[in-house]
């Protein structure tokens, strides 16, 4: 009898054990989770924009706060030219402007922001990206 009461239990625990493991393999089972996207590391796309912790904060501040690294220092600057190798943005691929205008900017209207790397952003705009990454602003036109 004491016996039983010992095994009983651990018997019990066992069965649901199995069990559980059981139906968390049956591909008929119908999963409630559904697995998260990955994200791209040098784009953020209008989902993560349009989140409102996002979207209450000026453009540098939720960009800095989605990819950190898009603002990392990447080359060094030489004497004749202290711009050289920094991040410089671009709306829709016009014009380079400064980092800094981004903090006078909101995000409603961005449909994604791209980063480009040196490389790329010397072949996309030549020798006006200075040797360093542009974060382009690719904004929806028709709401302007």
């Amino acid at each position: 009898m004491r016996l039983t009461r010992v095994y009983l239990p651990a018997l019990i625990v066992l069965a649901s054990a199995c069990a559980s493991s059981r139906a968390a393999n049956d591909p008929n089972e119908l999963r409630t989770v559904a697995p998260k996207a990955k994200k791209n590391p040098n784009v953020i796309t209008k989902d993560e924009l349009i989140d409102p912790a996002i979207t209450s904060r000026d453009a540098y501040t939720a960009i800095r706060h989605l990819r950190p690294n898009f603002f990392v220092y990447h080359g060094p600057s030489t004497p004749n030219d202290p711009a050289a190798g920094l991040t410089q943005i671009s709306e829709n691929y016009g014009p380079l402007r400064p980092v800094k205008d981004l903090s006078a900017m909101n995000t409603f209207t961005f449909v994604e922001v791209r980063y480009l790397n040196a490389e790329a952003a010397t072949a996309r705009f030549g020798l006006n990206a200075n040797g360093g990454p542009v974060i382009v602003l690719v904004s929806n036109l028709d709401a302007q």
